[in-house]
Parts: structure tokens; sequence; C-alpha cells
């Protein structure tokens, strides 16, 4: 009885020679769909491009090391040219609102009270930027309300720059509420509410504070624009591959479903041909913006390396998605 050896069926060859025959076939379609590869790789480079150039004309704002600053006593604030405007109007809150009135740095400032929230904002709206709102929930807490322009400050530290050098003089967002009442404001309703609660006068002792404002490090801030377009960038830059990965794979996948069970193919093996030419593409690509975010300083203070492997992992997430 004779043995044939010559011929060896596909189930008998190793996964790891049907990834490389898979992988030569998907390179050289790669290489014939040249139109299709053109666009898949034009993408990113022009996106990686394009966010370069933004940035090169968008230059990071330095800003020096700041001394702690003096900033003076809550009474020395000048409240006289405020408007307050508190809601709802109850005994409690006009008699909180009455004592507030006879702080020191709030004489001469007229404060109204509304007997709703659609007043206070309407009353508000027409008295920019001197009219502070207050929006009583109960006797010990309350709400400051200010429409957000005209100088009054806001924390959104996550994306703006917490101090601004404005000709030459360094203004941050913290001791601006300092210097537009705000702290003064809250100290003479919180004396108040203390007075009426303990029947004990608070109101100068606390008037009496003085402030300083703690060291500012050196920091590096760039234009909110440019944090927008980095995070848009981010998630569109490997977007053309995963379009073309998911529209290849899926039709191939349909089209030879059948001819793949018949010469015994792993699916381990398709799957692995293609996911190791688009890890290839990914490799490549996060370098190049990589190189382009280092050099044209888009993240400050973080090297290529962390970029690459950031955008790379990134990528990889993806593809394995």
């Amino acid at each position: 009885m004779f043995r044939n050896t010559g011929k060896v069926t596909m189930k008998e060859i190793s996964v790891y020679q049907q990834t490389r025959a898979l992988l030569h076939k998907n390179l050289l379609k790669k290489w014939r769909m040249k139109r299709e590869s053109f666009l898949e790789w034009s993408f990113p480079i022009i996106l990686g491009l394009y966010m370069g150039l933004f940035s090169y004309f968008k230059e990071n704002m330095l800003f020096p090391e700041t001394p702690p600053q003096d900033l003076g006593r809550i009474d020395e604030f000048n409240g006289s040219s405020k408007m307050v405007v508190y809601t709802p109007i109850s005994n409690i809150t006009q008699l909180i609102m009455n004592k507030t009135s006879f702080a020191p740095s709030m004489k001469g400032a007229r404060i109204i009270g509304v007997p709703s929230k659609n007043d206070l904002d309407e009353v508000l709206l027409n008295n920019i930027p001197r009219a502070f709102g207050i929006v009583f929930n109960d006797t010990f807490s309350y709400k400051l309300e200010v429409f957000l322009m005209y100088g009054n400050p806001f924390v959104k530290e996550d994306l703006l720059a917490h101090c601004w050098d404005i000709y030459g003089d360094v203004s941050c967002v913290l001791s601006r509420y300092w210097k537009k009442g705000f702290v003064t404001l809250q100290t003479a309703i919180n004396a108040a509410i203390i007075e009426i609660t303990t029947n004990h006068s608070v109101m100068e002792e606390l008037m009496s504070v003085n402030a300083k404002t703690m060291k500012t490090l050196p920091f590096i801030t760039k234009d909110i624009l440019q944090y927008e377009f980095f995070i848009l960038v981010c998630l569109l830059y490997f977007s053309s591959f995963m379009y073309f990965i998911s529209r290849n794979v899926t039709k191939e996948r349909k089209r030879y479903k059948e001819l793949i069970k018949i010469m015994g193919l792993q699916d381990s093996a398709f799957w692995l041909s293609w996911g190791l030419i688009y890890v290839g593409f990914i490799f490549i690509i996060s370098i190049f913006i990589a190189a382009i975010i280092a050099s044209a300083q888009i993240i400050v203070m973080t090297g290529f390396l962390v970029i690459f492997t950031l955008f790379f992992l990134y990528g990889l997430s993806l593809v394995s998605v």
C-alpha cells in the first residue's frame, strides 16, 4: 500500500503559513488599489499637516512666575454702585438682606427683592454688569447668580488659562472674585445669616479679613480653539483607516466565506493578515502625527515617545474593536 506524501492539504498548513500567504495577498491588493490607498492615507496626513499649520499661527502663551499679591481687606471694596437682586421675598430673606445692606462695603448699594427667578434674570439682564443676583434655597443656603460677561469671573480652568496678561498686568480668575465684589457680598450675607441665627454680630470680624494670592508658578497656555481642534483631530485621525478596514474585511469575508471553508483556512489567519497590515499602518502614521505634535508644540512638556505611544495604543484599540 502506497502513501502519497507529496501533497499537503490546506488544513495541514500552519496558521503562520496561512497568515503569511494571506498577508502577501492583502498587501498586493492594497498596492493594486492605489486610488483607495491614496484616500486612506491622505486624510490623516492632510489632517496632521493642517493641525501643525494651525498651531504654528497660534503661538503658545508663556506666563512668568507671579509673586504673592496683597488683595487688601474685604471692607476696602466700595459696593455703592452695585445692585443686589434677591428672590424669593419672605420675612427671613428681607431681614437677611436688610442686615446685609448695613455692611461697610455695601452701604449705598441698591437691594431689590423680586418674587421669582424669571424676574431676577430679567433685572440682571437689564442691569449688566453692576447687578448681582441671590437665590435663597432656605435660611442657610443661597446661590449667587450673575451673567458671565463684562469681566465677571467664571472658573473653567480645564479649558482656559487661569491668568491673563493684560497690558503687562497679570489678572487671575480667583482674584477677580475679590476685586469684583463677589467675596464682599457673600461675606456680608454670611455675617447677616450668622447674626440672625445666633443673635451675635460677626460683621466686623469677617469684614476685617485680609487676603493674599498665592505664588503662581510659570505656565504655558493655548487658545481655547486649539484645544477644541486638537480633540477633534484625535477623534477623526484614524477614521479613514477604520472605514476602509471595516469595508474591505466585511466585503471579503462575505465574498469568500464559502471558499475559505473549502480551502480550510483558519479564521485566525484571516483576521491576523488584515490586523497586521493595519497595525503597521497605525505604527507609521502614529510616528508622523507624534512628530508634528512634538515639533509644533501642540502639546507642551510631553516627549515624542509618550505622544507616539498614546496615539499608537489609541489606534490599536480602534482596530481591535
